[in-house]
């Protein structure tokens, strides 16, 4: 019985409804808004729309690619530093975990890939907030 209530609690933890992304006291969920992302694993500076949901973003590339980014905090005090974490091809299932395939040329030739401790690693700065 002591079981069947601790794996009532974490599916419980799990499943709780997260708080909407906030900016000056005002929700910002939902919202499809202009902003430039930054990805530390390349230096790269792209032109992006991103849509906040609750602890997670979508950036929207011009090319019609996208990614989700599990977001280091909930309520947003600097609208030019919005940090968070998500791979490419990286889809979440829920408030800790995602689960894709991620592409790397040098993984038949060189065994396990080498790992980018910045790979993952975004900042989103909003446009116009």
């Amino acid at each position: 019985m002591k079981v069947l209530g601790s794996v009532l609690a974490a599916l419980f933890l799990l499943t709780t409804p997260a708080v909407a992304v906030e900016y000056q006291g005002q929700s910002i969920d939902g919202k499809k808004l202009d902003a430039k992302a930054y990805y530390y694993a390349t230096g790269g500076v792209y032109d992006v729309q991103v849509r906040f949901d609750k602890r997670r973003a979508t950036i929207y590339f011009s090319d019609g690619n996208q990614t989700t980014i599990q977001l280091n905090q909930k309520v947003i005090t600097d609208s030019k530093v919005i940090e968070g974490f998500g791979k490419l091809g990286q889809y979440p299932i829920n408030q800790t975990f995602s689960v894709g395939l991620v592409y790397d040329s040098e993984w038949g030739s060189s065994g396990l890939p080498q790992s980018n401790p910045l790979e993952g690693l975004w900042r989103i700065s909003l446009e116009n907030l």
